[in-house]
């Protein structure tokens, strides 16, 4: 089946451009929420909102098993497609593509993947015959800088080709990114009739790529660095959900180790345990829990549950809440 390009399906969206199945991937973020935006402008209140991580086949089977109170049908949005898949066994997978080979019209259900390409396995394979495939792929470098330059226009400030290309060019391509750098220096500049390149030095932070593990050295030591790696960590290589789950998974296995050698447990055995052998882990795993207590390490568990039940049952914003929690707990 042919991709549609995301950005022509935003252009003057209707629900009857879906079909039943639809299944958006690619590295874009900001144009995944502009097109649930646009579902939900529509749809209002009567949407699914679903989280692969606590989603089940089963819930998604009897969401389209069930009539919709409107006319309009059932519609779903399954966010963070990796994660509920990550578990499912053989079977597992199968019922749930039979799930989507049921879903008709008028209902419909959005599967937003974080995959760059789509894979060749199942379910993916199986996807490809199932569902519309959309395709949210970065911007040429060409429509890029027009976009910037129609947003800093479209506010009544003036900027030249040349600044604009400057601009850009700190911005890599990324739409989420260049929202959240443009918005600060229309701010700064509110005074201005022109950006120029000074003022972009000093408001734009150039965006880089950031390495997970050394934010997560940053973040336990409580170093102010951490805050500004994050928000590059997820504008840039990997959603909120993803360091979110990978931080758990540290905070857990930090807090078993803290725990077993509170009970007296010789290291190298509890290393054993944890199956954990590389000598720099091991240096790291002792050199922090001889700077964070087991109330330390409880305390940024809860907080790290509350942070998801504000995102996913109140439906807080993801990367601003994502931050907030990053900034709390360094300054803690």
């Amino acid at each position: 089946m042919a991709e549609t390009n995301i950005i022509q399906l935003i252009k003057n969206f209707s629900l009857d451009d879906l079909f039943p199945v639809n299944f958006v991937y690619g590295k874009e973020e900001l144009l995944k929420k502009q097109l649930v935006d646009k579902i939900k402008s529509i749809k209002g209140e009567d949407i699914h909102i679903l989280w692969g991580d606590e989603t089940s086949v089963r819930e998604i089977e009897e969401i389209f098993s069930s009539s919709s109170l409107f006319s309009e049908g059932n519609v779903a949005i399954l966010w963070d497609f990796e994660s509920f898949i990550k578990n499912l066994k053989k079977e597992d997978i199968e019922r749930f593509l039979n799930v989507l080979r049921k879903i008709n019209s008028p209902d419909r259900l959005l599967i937003i993947s974080g995959k760059d390409k789509l894979l060749t396995k199942e379910p993916y394979k199986s996807l490809k015959d199932i569902a519309k495939i959309i395709f949210s792929a970065p911007l040429s470098s060409k429509a890029f800088v027009l976009s910037v330059k129609k947003k800093i226009e479209g506010n009544g400030k003036k900027i030249d080709d040349k600044t604009v290309l400057y601009l850009s060019s700190k911005l890599k391509n990324d739409l989420m990114y260049a929202k959240q750098e443009i918005e600060k220096l229309l701010l700064y500049v509110s005074d201005k009739e022109e950006i120029t390149e000074d003022d972009i030095d000093k408001v734009v932070n150039p965006k880089v790529e950031e390495n997970i593990f050394v934010f997560l050295n940053k973040f336990f030591t409580k170093d102010p660095k951490a805050v500004d790696m994050f928000i590059n960590l997820i504008e840039t290589t990997h959603h909120p959900f993803e360091v979110q789950s990978f931080l758990l998974g540290q905070l857990n296995k930090l807090l078993v180790f803290r725990s077993l050698l509170d009970e007296g447990k010789p290291v190298e055995a509890v290393f054993s345990q944890l199956g954990i052998k590389h000598p720099a882990q091991k240096g790291t795993f002792q050199k922090l829990v001889s700077t964070l207590s087991k109330e330390d390490l409880i305390e940024m568990i809860k907080e790290l549950y509350k942070l998801e039940i504000d995102q996913k049952v109140y439906y807080r914003d993801i990367y601003e809440s994502s931050v907030d929690y990053v900034i709390k707990m360094v300054n803690r």
